[in-house]
């Protein structure tokens, strides 16, 4: 496995000595990395040694992260005295002295769905000059299930790839959080960074908005990161550096994913003009990601805001260190500075200021060797660049809680601020230029609307949906299949079932359909990941099949019916679609048959309102018991049923599961709530809190009753 290596100390290292002697043993050198940049790995096996001209020593790649490997904690309180020791030891700023004691101060109440940070205290066995007292720790979700969702996006791998080697680089631009130490597991996407803790300064803060002075002191710091970078061939060898268009299907996902979400949750901040933009910008996401990574490329932060500044000094001393780089990017630079204009400045400050901070920005390219590129280039690239923030608020409004005071203010304040910016720069204009020509809309059967799937979309119910397999989710419709069936998977969601389902019928097909476009792009991505040929999505629905008589061997339909208010309905489609002889298998919850514990009357309390909304979305929390029966109706013969539990029966899934109903589901309803008076505002906050309670409970345990039928045509 090629094992990227960093530099430490500056001594001569013998590359073809270091080979000679098997220090190496199966690995290679796949970056230099000195004061002046970058070294490719094929240069560097050619010397014997590499010498950086402006350290007048030689830099030294260290062999001890091959041979001795770090373990990575898991949690910020699992960081011991003697791991904390070995570390500061390999990054060179212990020699003598031992950590004694670490005071961990958690930044943020538990641990968010991205990752988990903390504030380190540390105390040493004697002084020892270049020891820190205090640390920032920057840790990957304990979760392994999240941190496969997020390997999707990178957003570990860049922020480790980011400290690893540009931060430490002399000739980097900006102010940037020292880095003491970063590991990255590429196996497991677990992460931590150690860097330094910035006291005594003055943070950012988007509310407040950025002064006249903040504003043009970042926006010519941002002007120099773009142009050390500008169409520089060395972003191309930082394999953890993407560009858009490398991860252009998984960020569609999850702007069509949240889309729903954000207009339901944010109706009250979001204008008309607004939800229509953020609408038609999700129809052509393909083709701005294809635009955004043409033209001149530089190293774009992603999430440049003032909320991600620290300042220091006054005056001419006054400088910016800059933050949070989870989502740099190899893209065009404007994307950073629409960003920074949309949502840094009041509506009236960014009027005023905009033409001052955009010849600014102009003028540090310039006078710093960017040649051809023009305003006219600048101006439309900004307007291009409001993509970002807007890709940002639609996915964030529906995925992140904003419930606290500031979380509502600050989103209230955005949306005004970027639909503002929208108008202004004639964004819908621009997306209109994107729009595919010579193309007939198609119209599409959807679900009916007072049918709603109750769960949503948001990340905690993906990433249990994304773990379906048919091993585990259908083992009462498996033994049933044959090498060269052809199969309906209906209700496919993001593909497990389907894509495992394939590799059950490899001289067969399967076809998974749904009606919510994310799912599907999110199946396929699956398939392509697993190798799996022979699986197909397609939108549909249930009620109207888009498929001749008599078509499939076989069709699945798991966790769909009880969301229906005419399930019947579909069953006979699904009949219809079947060949004679043909085998269904359906299975659905029954909400009377799950069983919990420590109970709680606040607890039974929120699951009969849950299941009110169910039911009033057009599902049937009792389905489960009903299957054999409605089978039957539905014209199938020789129905079996079946029944088994899904458990939650560890600390991490009593948590995940009781934060997706407190946090996630409660929010999401929450009006539907209100409206019809089925519990009032103090009474949600009881359930809530009853909920993480028992979350946290180390006696929790939940069973969920799933119950199944099996039939034939």
């Amino acid at each position: 496995m090629a094992v990227s290596l960093r530099i430490t100390s500056c001594i001569q290292f013998d590359y073809k000595k270091a080979r000679s002697d098997g220090d190496l043993k199966e690995n290679k050198i796949v970056e230099c990395r000195g004061t002046t940049g970058l070294m490719p790995a094929a240069e560097c096996a050619m010397d014997a040694s590499y010498t950086d001209p402006l350290c007048h020593k030689a830099v030294v790649l260290s062999l001890a992260m091959l041979n001795d490997p770090v373990s990575i904690p898991h949690t910020p309180d699992s960081i011991g005295t003697e791991w904390l020791t070995d570390v500061l030891r390999r990054a060179g700023l212990l020699h003598r002295a031992v950590v004694k004691a670490i005071t961990v101060l958690p930044i943020a109440a538990g641990s968010g769905f991205v990752g988990q940070t903390a504030r380190l205290l540390i105390t040493y066995n004697e002084p020892e000059p270049s020891a820190p007292l205090t640390l920032f720790a920057k840790l990957s979700s304990a979760d392994s299930g999240v941190r496969e969702q997020l390997r999707r996006v990178g957003i570990y791998e860049t922020e480790a790839g980011f400290y690893r080697d540009l931060a430490p680089l002399a000739r980097f631009p900006l102010r940037v959080p020292r880095p003491y130490f970063d590991l990255y597991d590429v196996r497991t996407s677990a992460s931590l960074l150690l860097l330094e803790d910035l006291r005594q300064v003055e943070f950012g803060d988007n509310l407040a908005g950025c002064s006249a002075t903040d504003a043009q002191l970042a926006v010519r710091q941002l002007g120099l990161l773009h142009a050390h970078f500008w169409d520089s061939p060395v972003l191309k060898e930082l394999s953890w550096l993407r560009a858009l268009t490398d991860e252009a299907e998984t960020r569609v996902g999850i702007y069509r994913a949240m889309l729903p979400r954000f207009e339901q949750r944010c109706a009250e901040f979001v204008t008309p003009g607004l939800l229509q933009c953020a609408k038609q910008f999700g129809q052509v996401l393909p083709e701005y990601f294809t635009q955004s990574s043409t033209g001149p490329q530089t190293l774009t932060h992603g999430d440049f805001r003032a909320d991600n500044f620290a300042f220091t000094g006054t005056g001419e001393d006054r400088a910016v260190t800059v933050f949070d780089w989870q989502v740099a990017r190899r893209s065009r630079g404007p994307r950073d500075l629409a960003y920074f204009l949309s949502g840094s400045l009041s509506i009236e400050q960014r009027r005023s200021l905009e033409e001052s901070l955009i010849e600014s920005y102009y003028k540090t390219l310039v006078d710093n060797r960017v040649h051809g590129y023009s305003t006219q280039d600048l101006r439309q690239d900004v307007q291009a660049g409001l993509g970002a923030p807007l890709a940002t608020l639609i996915v964030a409004g529906g995925m992140l809680d904003f419930s606290s005071e500031r979380g509502t203010q600050l989103f209230k304040q955005l949306c005004a601020r970027l639909g503002a910016a929208l108008e202004d720069y004639q964004f819908p204009t621009y997306v209109a230029s994107l729009m595919p020509r010579n193309t007939t809309p198609t119209s599409r059967p959807s679900m009916e609307q007072h049918e709603v799937y109750s769960a949503g979309y948001d990340p905690l119910v993906l990433l249990g949906l994304s773990i379906r397999t048919a091993a585990r989710d259908a083992a009462f419709f498996v033994p049933h299949l044959k090498p060269d069936m052809h199969v309906l998977d209906c209700g496919c969601g993001p593909g497990g079932i389907s894509v495992t389902l394939a590799s059950l019928v490899p001289q067969g097909q399967v076809v998974g359909i749904d009606i919510e476009d994310s799912q599907l792009d999110m199946g396929r991505q699956e398939a392509q990941r697993s190798g799996i040929g022979n699986v197909e999505f397609h939108h549909a629905s249930a009620y109207a099949l888009p498929f001749a008589d008599a078509t499939f061997d076989a069709v699945l339909a798991h966790a769909v019916l009880y969301h229906l208010a005419e399930p019947m309905k579909a069953l006979r489609e699904l009949w219809r679609v079947l060949k004679p002889g043909g085998l269904i298998g359906i299975r659905d919850s029954d909400a009377e048959g799950d069983v919990y514990h420590p109970v709680h009357e606040d607890l039974a309390q929120f699951w009969r309102l849950a299941g009110r909304i169910i039911n009033r979305n057009g599902g049937d929390v009792r389905f489960g018991r009903k299957q054999r029966q409605l089978l039957r109706e539905a014209g199938f013969r020789n129905t079996v049923g079946s029944a088994s539990c899904d458990t939650f029966g560890t600390p991490s899934m009593t948590a995940g599961f009781s934060r997706y109903w407190a946090e996630i589901f409660l929010e999401q309803h929450r009006r539907l709530i209100l409206t019809e008076r089925w519990a009032t505002s103090s009474q949600l906050a009881t359930m809530r809190t009853a909920l993480l309670d028992w979350g946290n409970n180390p006696d929790a345990f939940y069973a969920r009753c799933r119950c199944e039928a099996i039939g034939w045509k």
